[in-house]
């Protein structure tokens, strides 16, 4: 599979991981291997590089080889770790994605460039938009902190004002998101090793 042009991937690795009992999700195991890194074997096929967003953990971030950007003030949320990312690319697009999906799609990449040159392409399934799985144009840094100045936090929210293309995507397990350890358990026993 060839890769894209003026493609960085960003993994969304900053969160709190509250219902997560605190844990950092990234480095949460999965048949024994990190979310993290699962979540890097499914992107690099598909993008010229990848960059990490992180506000904790930081060494252990860099171990993996990847520049690690965080939020000026951390937790902020996702929108927080998106616009630090995006005011770091030197590619004109960033596909976003969070690092508690096990199941990115393998052509995530090549189905949205698509709908270019949209600023905002983003995912949703048969129930609703998934913000954390799309194609952010690099110029988006500033309208996502001038939100974040605002006191605004809502994710869904900010891309709502954007008026993203929507890319439908049917299956519905490409957006499992890992939040809770019983979700992570369920999860692990339906997978195949």
């Amino acid at each position: 599979m060839s890769k894209p042009k003026d493609v960085t991937g960003v993994i969304l690795a900053g969160g709190e991981g509250r219902r997560m009992g605190g844990e950092d999700k990234g480095w949460v195991s999965l048949q024994g291997l990190p979310l993290i890194k699962r979540a890097i074997e499914r992107l690099q096929p598909q993008v010229d590089r990848i960059i990490i967003s992180a506000n904790r953990n930081i060494e252990a971030y860099e171990a993996l080889g990847y520049p690690i950007f965080h939020d000026s003030t951390p937790f902020l949320g996702p929108l927080g770790g998106i616009a630090a990312c995006l005011k770091n690319i030197d590619t004109e697009y960033a596909l976003v994605v969070p690092t508690d999906a096990p199941l990115i799609p393998l052509d995530l990449v090549t189905i949205l460039q698509q709908h270019q040159p949209a600023k905002l392409i983003l995912c949703e399934d048969k129930k609703r938009l998934q913000p954390l799985f799309g194609l952010y144009h690099s110029s988006l840094a500033d309208s996502i902190n001038r939100f974040l100045d605002k006191g605004e936090r809502k994710l869904t929210l900010w891309c709502e004002q954007q008026n993203p293309v929507r890319v439908t995507i049917g299956d519905n397990n490409a957006f499992t998101n890992l939040n809770t350890p019983s979700e992570l358990s369920e999860f692990e026993k339906n997978l195949p090793i």
